[in-house]
């Protein structure tokens, strides 16, 4: 019996809950103080020079800012209502792609993993990671071959930065449960990859020109990836014999069964849960939230139910292939608008294009990793949570860079003595060293932690997110 949405939205936790609603009220207030504090749209045009968008594309000069393709819809006289409407519509599309990955994504992801015997950190690393990662490569295909600039090497960086630091942080932080147990070899598997995977693109980069067969081996680095994924087993028990650790508590369970949390959800849908009595003035407002919150995603249901097949059972095998599809496709069309809409709060703000690739449009890019991670670790499926996100950021530099690269070098290039691509990577070094470093430093915790997230190590590292996000941009705003 496969978990549905409706199963889990009902074992909320009561703290959990009171701090959701603490989280939305303070971020209405910011949104609401930076509203009031903004200027009318007049005395800002005067500070913006609008150009045509470069999709992704970080080469621009310093004084030219990236058009929304919404600009035109969602400007309004009044600098506050712009950001006021365009905040809102994000936040429920945020909500949408919630929905998608929570209703339809990670049932087929379970489905898929039962039916091809896959572990679960198996299948968050290669058939998950993926399907959020689709929309991405579709894009910087798009824009490789409509654009002459480059496809976005400091959003993919940044987008590193925020899965292995703010997504972990989120999960464990937004889970029922006190804390995580992840699988040791999985994360270290993945961990490593990640490492080799931006040392290939720094190398790749270095004369600021990308050659096909260097593009070529970004792939077949993602193939080979592929292939430890699928000998995981016989890897392990070789990682497990040569570290001969002191305490293997953890090494017997099995990896497709999650440690059940009070409050967590079972693969084979039983429940367990925690009763706590509340005042009835409480009890009352949750209700009220809970009836508020099922009228405001009922439009998403109902597009999302005429679309998108259900695969609530492995009854209804046969319909994967096309709830993957539509899931993908609604995946890409919701990260499309959130990159437009936060394009256009960038550049209300008049944030520098190079600041906004490794901060704002990172997390906008980054959105269905973080929602299905999320999901996916209130299940109680840690390790799965953390291998989509890290296998995605792999997935984005191998196959989302070296795809689009390849077949321009190959068969678009304007060299007709070598084929090659010209390709503007600048400030990655520094970006690169960032990502490596807060790679480290989560394997150097996760080492010290013994493989287990706490609420306080999920709070530090988003504190190292914002700590080298504010550096990153301090550094930006200095050299302009």
């Amino acid at each position: 019996m496969m978990v549905t949405f409706e199963n889990y939205l009902q074992v909320v936790n009561h703290k959990n809950w009171k701090a959701k609603l603490y989280s939305i009220i303070l971020a209405i207030f910011v949104l609401i103080f930076y509203c009031l504090k903004s200027n009318t749209r007049s005395s800002h045009e005067s500070d913006i020079k609008h150009v045509t968008r470069i999709l992704l594309s970080i080469n621009k000069t310093k004084n030219q800012k990236e058009k929304s393709l919404f600009e035109e819809i969602f400007i309004f006289e009044e600098r506050s209502y712009t950001i006021l409407c365009t905040s809102v519509i994000a936040l429920y599309l945020f909500l949408f792609l919630g929905v998608v990955c929570n209703r339809y994504l990670v049932p087929s992801i379970h489905i898929i993993s039962h039916r091809m015997k896959l572990s679960q950190d198996v299948a968050g690393a290669s058939v998950m990671a993926a399907a959020v990662a689709c929309p991405e490569l579709f894009v910087n295909i798009l824009a490789t071959f409509f654009t002459e600039g480059d496809v976005g090497i400091g959003t993919v960086v940044g987008t590193g930065l925020f899965n292995i630091l703010l997504v972990p942080g989120l999960c464990v932080l937004m889970a029922d449960q006190e804390f995580i147990h992840l699988e040791n070899w999985p994360i270290t598997r993945d961990v490593s990859m990640y490492l080799l995977t931006i040392s290939l693109l720094v190398w790749s980069l270095a004369d600021n020109k990308v050659y096909a067969y260097e593009a070529f081996i970004l792939i077949i680095f993602y193939m080979v990836y592929l292939l430890i994924l699928s000998y995981s087993s016989y890897f392990e028990k070789i990682f497990k014999y040569i570290s001969q650790q002191k305490n293997k508590v953890f090494d017997d369970c099995n990896e497709s069964q999650p440690i059940l949390p009070l409050n967590g959800v079972a693969e084979n849908g039983f429940i367990v849960q925690e009763h706590i009595i509340l005042p009835k003035w409480k009890d009352r407002i949750r209700d009220k939230l809970l009836n508020f919150k099922e009228l405001l995603v009922w439009p998403i249901v109902l597009i999302l139910k005429v679309t998108v097949p259900s695969c609530d059972s492995l009854d209804r095998v046969f319909w994967i292939p096309i709830t993957m599809f539509m899931c993908i496709f609604w995946i890409g069309c919701g990260s499309f608008f959130i990159v437009e809409l936060i394009t256009i709060i960038g550049n209300e703000f008049s944030i520098p294009d190079s600041v906004m690739g490794i901060t704002l449009l990172a997390i906008g890019m980054s959105v269905p990793e973080m929602v299905s991670s999320i999901a996916v670790a209130r299940q109680g499926q840690g390790t799965m949570a953390l291998c989509t996100a890290l296998s995605s950021s792999t997935f984005d530099v191998l196959i989302c860079l070296g795809v689009p690269w390849f077949i321009k070098a190959m068969w678009f290039n304007k060299d007709n003595t070598s084929a090659s691509i010209n390709v503007h990577s600048r400030s990655l070094d520094d970006s690169a060293i960032a990502v490596m470093l807060s790679t480290i430093g989560f394997m150097i915790l996760m080492c010290a932690k013994t493989f287990v997230l706490t609420k306080k190590s999920g709070g530090f590292l988003v504190f190292i997110w914002l700590f080298i996000c504010s550096a990153m941009v301090y550094n930006e705003y200095a050299t302009h």
